[in-house]
């Protein structure tokens, strides 16, 4: 078993426990920050103004960066580090922020690293609108006003007369030497000074050079630096911001370790990012040393096969449009040229016989593999090529040609324009040769398969293979199709496999074809102990799974041959658009308090040099929206500006349903909101002039009103009608979960609790015999401790339980994701853990199905809302037997069926959450429900 290597005979979990003293998770584990970010929803300026959707763990870090500032203000982020795996989308992050900090105040953004093209990249993503990759919109609006990204080179080279979002880039090098070297129209601190500047420092770990220093206290000299030179632009002025992201940071080293245990506002890492499905499956396929002689030949094949049945894959079967990339990493620059000329040679000489290896493959050892020439016979065959071969080869042949590959390195850097362009639709680029050149900075997805040409016995596994495997590792997006294998799924509610374009799809089915669209390989000759480095680094950064554990859970004869199972149901809504407004939502929405105690932050009236003087008074008064404090053409006007047109009456018809017009929501609603007004000395309500009213209102008021609008009147929501589905088609006799499992810090195979059976489980607490447990649908419960737990307390109930329910069949089914219903408040989906149908069959007086969710503490807080929309079921919740808009006939008829077995009281009944450790209250509503 490949363990990892201890550096100084550390304790392996000492860092992981240290690291709850990080910023990071002091605020992650504040309850307070817990229930902020439960309700808090970023800001629109952001989500309105980016082309991309940012992720939860993107959401998460941001949310972080916002509450310490809003609750710490700017001494809580003055210098701050996020700590995010390479592919994570730090760039996005970057954007996200500068739209924070433009809304805040800030004007000037100065981005530097210390790689060229890493700068060049940045450029493109952050100021060309043209790059297919821009992160921002075409048109950034800020309450209706255009805003401009300007790349500028100085702070005088910046428009006065305009209200734009400027940005500056730099190598370390460069900012080091404008700073130091006295040049006419140069940067100097003054330039700081007197402008209020954000620092975005990339690959940041390189700043740290004074930290990493052995010094005696005597040595007092200042040293000239990186890091001193950025201590002293953040330093220049008080309210400059030092924002730091990079993927390394090294905590093994004391200094940094103390240095950062305060900044790190943020940590993401790569094996986090990989169990949350957001990189490729990383596999190797290599060719032991002794066993073949031309091993280079062999490495192209199974490189250019794999990808040209990938791109294949893509386009019949996914309706996607892929051109996966081969990097062909060559031992020196000089063997690029020759190793470019043996992989034509290669390809314009493929053969049939060249496939053999391939085809030889073990199914057990590789179904990916072994199902690919399947595949080809299927969709490529014809009556002269019955294996669909010669077609494929054709296919290489006419993909892999010579003016579809180039050369890349320190060299050879004319193709450099050709690197940004790989992932768009039209590329035709398939192979790049190259050594190390690529190995940091190169952000393509598209790449699935690099051939390793060193084929030395002492080659080793040094940190940029790892780097440049890392960045290959990141999935490329694709949308499943919806009906994919519709008729294969083990139910038709489309949670088989992951429907989520950013997200690894077969997961939870690893034998299917698809993966290939998500799997990277890493071709070279096994030589050495080169493969077990290999595997110790990638395993140690997470890159890699220690493998993937597979457990199947079978249905109980006893239950498939009951009633329950044969004639019983489960009730299941729809999404839909919203159709009416309750008093009670007009209420969540409108009658609360809104603080508006950020418009002096973004007042634009003081320079940045006055501002840094002015530490002004705040006081406080509470307003209203009315015509005491806004005149009406006022309010009219800021509605018309705000929010890029939200409150439209076009739009917010399709949120508040019933809204009459428009001078309804400012006669009616509006005036509901109690607002907190802060306000510095001479702006007193009254005291501001009538354009200060309007930003008030723009900027201040009325995106908060928005926000409570999206969040408690959503334009879909979920059904409230509930209507039966034959319990049968949802669970099948048989299941398969497939677990992957990841590393302990230790280097050992960390068994996950869910792949433990409960009833031979080592922990007497959590063991329970479910194989004899009639009530329990399923043959074993592999699930988290606390569905363990929860079992065990259905135990203890279940004779209580009958007793109630006397002569009634009950059982509790685990839901692998086979059942989901959509939340009532806003058409989220989500499947419930476990089920239980009580059900008086012989007499039908009643149908029960219980939906329940054990929860981890540290996660209750999170998913509050799939509580509440449990909660909600109880006494929101419909059944009807009519077709809606169903236009199956047989639906129909199985409707009317159900409805002519004359039950007398159908409920679906929710439960709060079940934890362990507060098990009091989910007991409390459990005894309500049943038990008295």
């Amino acid at each position: 078993m490949t363990k990892r290597i201890l550096k100084n005979n550390q304790n392996p979990l000492q860092l992981k426990d240290k690291l709850d003293e990080f910023l990071f998770n002091q605020i992650a584990n504040n309850p307070d920050y817990q229930t902020w970010a439960n309700e808090f929803e970023l800001p629109s300026e952001i989500s309105d103004n980016l082309t991309k959707t940012l992720r939860d763990y993107q959401i998460n870090a941001i949310k972080h960066f916002i509450y310490t500032y809003e609750n710490n203000g700017l001494e809580g982020i003055r210098h701050v580090l996020f700590n995010m795996a390479t592919g994570t989308g730090k760039t996005l992050i970057m954007a996200a922020l500068i739209l924070y900090l433009y809304d805040a105040g800030y004007r000037f953004f100065l981005f530097f690293t210390n790689q060229t093209p890493i700068i060049e990249q940045a450029i493109k993503n952050l100021t060309d609108p043209t790059f297919a990759k821009y992160l921002f919109k075409k048109q950034i609006k800020f309450n209706n006003r255009h805003i401009k990204i300007r790349k500028i080179n100085h702070f005088h080279d910046a428009d006065k007369n305009s209200d734009d979002i400027n940005l500056m880039f730099y190598s370390t090098t460069m900012l080091y030497n404008r700073l130091t070297i006295a040049k006419e129209n140069s940067l100097t601190l003054k330039d700081f000074e007197n402008n209020r500047t954000v620092l975005i420092a990339d690959e940041a770990h390189h700043l740290n050079i004074e930290t990493k220093k052995k010094r005696k206290e005597s040595e007092n000299k200042e040293i000239n630096n990186w890091e001193n030179a950025t201590q002293s632009i953040l330093n220049a002025n008080s309210k400059n911001l030092l924002l730091e992201f990079t993927a390394t940071v090294d905590l093994d080293n004391q200094a940094i370790f103390d240095k950062y245990k305060d900044k790190i506002i943020a940590r993401y890492d790569f094996a986090q990012f990989n169990k949350d499905g957001y990189s490729k499956n990383v596999s190797f396929l290599y060719n032991e040393e002794t066993h073949i002689a031309d091993q280079k030949r062999l490495l192209i094949v199974n490189a250019v096969a794999l990808s040209e049945y990938r791109k294949l894959y893509a386009k019949y079967t996914m309706n996607e449009i892929f051109n996966p990339i081969v990097l062909i990493k060559s031992a020196k620059i000089n063997q690029s040229i020759d190793d470019r000329t043996c992989f034509h040679q290669v390809i314009n000489s493929l053969q049939l016989k060249d496939f053999e290896h391939l085809r030889k493959i073990d199914k057990q050892e590789n179904p990916l593999i072994a199902s690919m020439f399947a595949w080809i016979a299927e969709n490529l065959s014809s009556q002269k090529d019955h294996t669909g071969l010669l077609a494929f080869i054709s296919s290489i042949k006419m993909h892999f040609a010579e003016h579809n590959s180039m050369v890349y390195n320190s060299e050879n850097k004319q193709n450099a324009d050709k690197l940004s362009q790989l992932d768009m639709p039209n590329n035709t680029m398939r192979a790049i040769f190259a050594v190390n050149a690529l190995n940091e900075g190169w952000d393509v997805l598209g790449l699935f398969d690099i051939i390793h040409f060193d084929i030395s016995a002492k080659k080793k596994a040094e940190a940029r293979d790892i780097q440049l495997i890392g960045r290959g590792a990141r999935l490329k997006p694709y949308k499943l199709p919806r009906n994919y294998k519709k008729d294969d799924m083990i139910s038709d509610t489309g949670e088989f496999f992951q429907f989520d374009e950013y997200k690894r799809k077969f997961d939870n089915a690893p034998q299917d074809g698809g993966r290939i669209l998500e799997t990277f390989y890493y071709h070279f000759v096994k030589t050495g102990t080169f493969l077990t480095q290999l595997q110790e680094k990638l395993l140690d950064k997470g890159i890699v799974n220690q493998g993937m554990q597979k457990r199947t859970i079978y249905l109980k004869p006893e239950f498939m041959q009951s009633a329950t199972y044969q004639h019983g149901f489960v009730l299941v809504n729809q999404q839909e658009y919203r159709k009416r407004t309750t008093a009670d939502e007009v209420q969540k929405t409108f009658n609360h308090k809104i603080k508006a105690d950020n418009y002096t932050v973004r007042e634009q009236a003081l320079s940045d040099k006055q501002n840094n003087n002015n530490d002004e008074q705040k006081f406080i008064t509470d307003i209203k929206l009315t015509t005491e404090f806004f005149s009406r053409h006022m309010i009219q006007k800021a509605l018309i500006l705000a929010e890029n047109n939200f409150f439209r009456f076009n739009n917010l018809v399709q949120h508040i349903v019933d809204l009459p017009s428009i001078d309804y929501l400012i006669d009616e609603y509006l005036p509901q909101y109690d607002i907190e007004y802060s306000y510095s000395v001479g702006k007193e309500i009254y005291n501001l002039s009538a354009h200060e009213k309007l930003q008030l209102l723009v900027i201040g008021i009325l995106p908060q009103v928005r926000r409570a609008i999206d969040k408690n009147m959503p334009i879909v929501t979920g059904s409230k009608v509930f209507r039966p589905k034959p319990l049968s088609e949802v669970f099948k006799a048989e299941k398969n979960i497939y677990l992957v499992s990841y590393q302990t810090p230790n280097g050992e195979e960390a068994i996950d609790e869910r792949g433990k059976a409960q009833s031979t489980h080592s922990n007497e607490t959590l063991r329970y015999d479910i194989q004899n447990a009639e009530w329990y649908a399923y043959s074993e419960n592999y699930g988290t401790s606390e569905e363990k737990h929860f079992v065990k307390f259905i135990a203890d109930q279940i004779d209580k339980l009958k007793q109630k329910f006397n002569n009634a069949q009950i059982y509790l089914i685990r839901n692998e994701l086979d059942y989901y219903i959509f939340n009532p408040e806003n058409g989220k989906r989500f499947a419930p853990d476990y089920l239980m149908i009580i059900n008086d069959y012989d007499n039908k007086a009643f149908y029960y199905q219980c939906l329940f969710e054990p929860k981890g503490g540290h996660l209750i807080a999170h998913d509050n809302w799939k509580q509440e929309a449990l909660i909600a079921l109880n006494n929101h919740s419909e059944i009807k037997f009519d077709m809606h808009h169903y236009n199956s006939d047989d639906y129909k008829d199985y409707l009317a069926a159900i409805n002519n077995q004359g039950y007398q009281e159908i409920k679906c009944l929710g439960f709060k959450f079940y934890n362990h450790d507060n098990e009091t209250e989910f007991r409390q509503d459990f005894n309500a429900k049943f038990l008295r």
